[in-house]
């Protein structure tokens, strides 16, 4: 799952080995870690490069905050399907857990295993129009299961 995990937010986070600003004008690094005040690399310049061994650092310590998340928001997280579990993960990378948690319809889904009712719930969400493309690929993942 971590590996599927990765290429995933690789596709849609991207990865880059520098400081950047996201679409939000926030700076940002690596595999869409948004650099915080504890984060050496606060107040770099933007351009400013950074190693593959400090991406991946980050990238490891906001998958463990993503997948503690997603364990706390869906309680029987580790006995979800692989591509469910891809999802809510991401989910919580992309949104963090305290938005994330607001998607409560789509959550019940989940937990009962309703994935159509997941996806038709994606889809009927703000995020949905913010990030169409990457929130119909979700959407799409969850209703391919069984």
């Amino acid at each position: 799952m971590m590996e599927l995990l990765r290429q995933l937010l690789e596709h849609d986070e991207g990865c880059v080995y520098e400081v950047y600003k996201c679409s939000e004008g926030i700076e940002t690094l690596g595999i869409g870690h948004r650099i915080v005040p504890q984060d050496k690399e606060f107040g770099w310049p933007v351009g400013a490069p950074v190693s593959e061994e400090r991406v991946a650092e980050l990238f490891k310590q906001d998958v463990t905050i993503a997948l503690n998340d997603a364990k706390w928001l869906v309680r029987d997280f580790d006995d979800l399907p692989e591509a469910a579990q891809v999802t809510v993960a991401s989910l919580c990378f992309q949104l963090g857990r305290s938005r994330y948690s607001k998607f409560v319809k789509h959550l019940a889904a989940i937990e009962a295993r309703n994935w159509k009712a997941a996806a038709d719930q994606l889809r009927d969400s703000k995020l949905y129009k913010q990030a169409t493309n990457r929130t119909e690929r979700h959407a799409k993942r969850l209703e391919a299961i069984d």
